[in-house]
């Protein structure tokens, strides 16, 4: 199978025949330029062979007449009668008449040949030029093409030898017997070659019909050898998986889907496990213990498939009660869960609505205390220290009493979805002031240190100036709250070029719009404004870094008795941010400090002026 479930197209057999193919042209054709290399080569070999017995007789002959000199030369009575019957003569004599009855050519020559009809070829010269040279071979062959004949050609250096001084030895220029001026040669120096010519037609002819011969034989063994390996294969491989894929067909959409159609599950005898299979040629079938192995895995599958189909319709019927028991059970949980959300969601109702009330009506009695507290402060004899100084722990701790129902007050309403944004211009530098002059004094009878920052290019946002003042005001207040004496608190404001990824301003929250005194407005563009709270107090780990800001959550029950608190305020920052389209975050190390940052996202807006 290929992949997507689709079945190739080209079948066992084809694939097999198609490589049996590929590899006897590949084999033929090594095969083909094999026999033709080796059948030139034996070509070659043979008419070499043949050149070299040609020249050894004519270097008998040239020497029988050299040996014989004096027995020609002279007469019986023992004087000097020169016959002219030298050794040249009688070789080329010899070798004009074997060429002349013959389609073999032999010839003498040299670079500067006595008689004209003696001067090389160019292919005679090239192989002198080459005798001559220093360490060059001493013989030269190869085919050639002379009026559209193919030939050999062989050429043999002849050194010159002692019986060859008398006649052209030194001096160089004196007359020989044969009337001829002396070369100067020395024995030993190569005096010229032999040259022989062999038709290669007849050659080269036989060794095409070999190379057609053996490689007819070739591929006759060949071909035998792949049909009995196909035939084979066939009968191990091919035949069997045929069997086995019928089989499995019938599996799949026969005699188990027929025995499943009339209503009765299907069984070994509806399996062709042990019938198509098991009636088969098992000579066919059990030919190797590849394919037996296969087969036995095939029965075992077809009984196992037997032993499911048997448990299949109890194991059907036993899982779809089960799935019904759980389908119900699950039904009624649903059920349980949604009365439990109506309960809780009644309940959170109810404690919002308590909140609400308890909160609107304490305000109204605190609000009237810190009002006579004033009157009273406004009325007492300035010289009266002590119910000065109780005014003052009344009208503080009344304050605080008050903000931390304002605090509740808001975290109803925000939970009861009714709270909404009071957008208008805000002036950051105003806000900061208006923060530091509430929580300066406290501070300082703290012995914290406070101060505060806005840079130069914050611009002036859209908000809502009440929010943001709980906001700074919350944050401030904790942090002058967790500083022992000694410490410091620190306020800046800042704009970032970029704003954090995932943050984006809400239309009409967070946008800058213009310019304020001697700072910049903002274009937007993905700008944003931070407020950062920073402090050297007692600092959050880290564990508890994500539940400060859940409601009545503080980081443990011995900081609560210590600094007192209720636990609301960093959740309605967090609650007033989210609702600016802000967020808030928070950097800490236990005994180090805090720093909290609120981060304003800004919307692009025209400058006004």
């Amino acid at each position: 199978m290929r992949r997507g479930g689709e079945q190739s197209a080209i079948g066992l057999r084809t694939k097999l025949i198609g490589l049996l193919t590929a590899v006897l042209v590949v084999i033929s054709a090594v095969f083909l330029v094999f026999t033709y290399d080796d059948q030139a080569r034996r070509a070659e070999t043979d008419l070499l062979e043949k050149s070299r017995v040609l020249v050894t007789e004519m270097d008998a002959v040239w020497d029988f007449i050299s040996l014989n000199q004096s027995v020609i030369n002279y007469t019986a009575a023992g004087d000097y009668d020169y016959k002219g019957l030298h050794c040249a003569i009688a070789g080329k004599s010899v070798a004009a008449l074997f060429s002349e009855k013959s389609d073999y050519s032999i010839r003498f020559t040299n670079l500067n040949p006595r008689n004209i009809y003696n001067t090389p070829d160019a292919y005679e010269a090239a192989a002198i030029e080459g005798f001559l040279a220093e360490g060059g071979p001493d013989e030269a062959w190869g085919f050639e093409t002379e009026e559209d004949q193919q030939v050999f050609r062989y050429v043999r250096a002849m050194d010159v030898s002692e019986d060859c001084i008398e006649c052209h030895g030194e001096p160089a220029g004196e007359i020989d017997a044969t009337g001829y001026p002396k070369e100067g040669w020395k024995a030993g120096d190569v005096a010229g070659a032999v040259s022989v010519v062999v038709p290669a037609d007849t050659a080269l002819s036989n060794m095409r019909d070999a190379v057609v011969a053996n490689m007819l034989f070739f591929l006759a063994v060949v071909a035998s050898m792949a049909l009995i390996i196909y035939i084979v294969i066939s009968r191990l491989i091919t035949e069997p998986l045929t069997a086995l894929r019928s089989s499995f067909s019938r599996v799949a959409g026969g005699d188990a889907g027929a025995a499943a159609a009339a209503g009765c599950p299907p069984t070994l005898s509806g399996l062709p496990g042990e019938g198509a299979l098991a009636r088969a040629d098992r000579g066919v079938l059990y030919s190797s213990r590849e394919v037996d192995g296969l087969i036995e895995q095939y029965h075992s599958m077809a009984r196992r498939l037997e032993e499911l189909y048997g448990s299949l319709e109890s194991q059907v019927a036993e899982r779809t009660d089960q799935l019904s028991r759980a389908n119900a059970e699950l039904e009624r949980q649903r059920r349980r869960m949604e009365e439990i959300n109506e309960r809780l969601a009644r309940d959170n109702q109810y404690k919002s609505d308590f909140l609400a009330i308890v909160s609107h009506e304490l305000r109204t009695p605190l609000t009237s205390i810190l009002a006579f507290a004033d009157l009273l402060a406004a009325s007492i004899d300035p010289d009266n220290a002590e119910a000065a100084r109780q005014l003052e722990e009344i009208d503080k701790n009344g304050a605080i009493l008050l903000e931390m129902v304002d605090n509740v007050l808001e975290c109803a309403r925000i939970q009861a979805g009714s709270e909404t944004l009071n957008v208008e211009l805000v002036d950051l530098s105003d806000l900061v002031g208006m923060v530091e002059s509430a929580m300066e004094p406290v501070a300082r009878k703290k012995d914290v240190a406070f101060s505060t920052r806005v840079d130069p290019d914050v611009p002036l946002i859209m908000g809502d100036w009440e929010k943001l003042r709980r906001v700074l005001a919350n944050l401030t207040s904790n942090a002058v709250k967790f500083t022992e004496p000694g410490g410091a608190v620190t306020v800046r404001v800042r704009a970032e070029a970029a704003c954090p990824a995932g943050m984006a301003a809400a239309p009409g929250k967070g946008r800058a719009v213009a310019s304020g005194e001697g700072r910049t407005a903002a274009s937007g563009g993905g700008r944003a404004v931070v407020l950062e709270v920073a402090d050297t107090g007692i600092g959050i780990p880290a564990e508890a870094q994500e539940l400060i800001f859940e409601r009545f959550r503080q980081e443990n029950m011995s900081t609560v008795r210590r600094y007192g608190g209720s636990g609301l305020g960093l959740s309605l920052v967090k609650d007033l941010v989210a609702m600016m389209g802000g967020a808030v975050s928070v950097e800490s190390e236990p005994g180090r400090g805090s720093r909290f940052s609120v981060v304003l996202p800004l919307e692009e807006e025209d400058v006004h002026d």
